[in-house]
């Protein structure tokens, strides 16, 4: 059995961040560990909330971990709350990674246009670091604007723009990269360069009507998921994809969306 190291917030109330990977993941097979960056009380969109940094317990869970000889086969970042943690956390998977650790990157800052309640220009530089050491990272298109610093006043890119910003961000760290939620010469889509084979690919989708808080974690559990697994990069993100689609639809009637996705609803549909 593999096992995946999850580094990221644990929101009290909603399915979001851990409350939906560990799941997804533990269904897949996987051993999964946890090392919480922070707890919050809710999502940021409620406009109020409570955050719990847990910088100094990663520190010495970290310390101990080292000491015991901890080590697991994959890391998989998500939000982080300041530079000092971001820097201890870059650390950690520098170290992970020179020992044979693959390193998958969720740049959680930001969304629709604009950065997340409490996100700033630095915060963007602190994930900058933390893309810099990733095997793959995976932005929605809003991160991956603001991570290149190129193409914040457009919606809608060329082909030609959007090429230049995945290619922007594979610089970054020489790695894969994966743009979600892209909308492309008016085309929804996801982009991606798979540095194994160096090849870029579009997936185009349909957008559902309907938008949930957490669709982001279940995209990027579901991607490592499968990809870990021996599929291909783009294999593995059709099936995130698909699987996204397919659990908002089941649930756009919901009164909850900004609490995110039931995904225990959906657990014996994984492939």
């Amino acid at each position: 059995m593999s096992s995946i190291l999850l580094i990221g917030d644990i929101v009290g109330y909603g399915n979001l961040g851990m409350s939906v990977m560990v799941p997804i993941l533990s269904n897949l097979k996987y051993e999964i560990f946890r090392l919480p960056s922070s707890l919050v009380s809710n999502n940021f969109g409620y406009g109020r909330f409570a955050v719990l940094d847990t910088t100094e317990y990663m520190r010495q869970s970290i310390e101990v971990w080292e000491e015991q000889g901890f080590e697991v086969d994959a890391v998989c970042t998500g939000y982080l709350v300041s530079e000092e943690q971001t820097r201890l956390v870059t650390d950690y998977c520098k170290r992970l990674k020179a020992r044979g650790t693959f390193i998958f990157v969720d740049p959680i800052m930001a969304d629709d246009g604009k950065l997340y309640n409490g996100a700033t220009s630095d915060t963007v530089e602190y994930m900058r670091s933390v893309c810099r050491v990733a095997d793959v990272i995976v932005p929605n298109v809003t991160e991956a604007k603001f991570l290149a610093g190129k193409y914040l006043d457009k919606d809608s890119l060329t082909y030609e723009e959007a090429e230049d910003l995945v290619m922007s961000l594979q610089k970054l760290g020489n790695n894969s990269v994966i743009i979600s939620s892209m909308l492309m010469e008016d085309q929804t889509c996801t982009m991606l360069y798979d540095k194994s084979i160096g090849k870029i690919k579009v997936l185009p989708y349909e957008q559902v009507e309907a938008q949930f808080s957490g669709t982001g974690d279940v995209f990027s559990a579901m991607t490592i998921g499968h990809y870990l697994k021996g599929n291909t990069l783009e294999d593995s993100v059709q099936t995130a994809m698909d699987f996204v689609a397919h659990v908002i639809s089941a649930n756009r009637a919901s009164m909850h969306a900004d609490n995110g996705i039931p995904i225990q609803n959906h657990l014996g549909e994984l492939m």
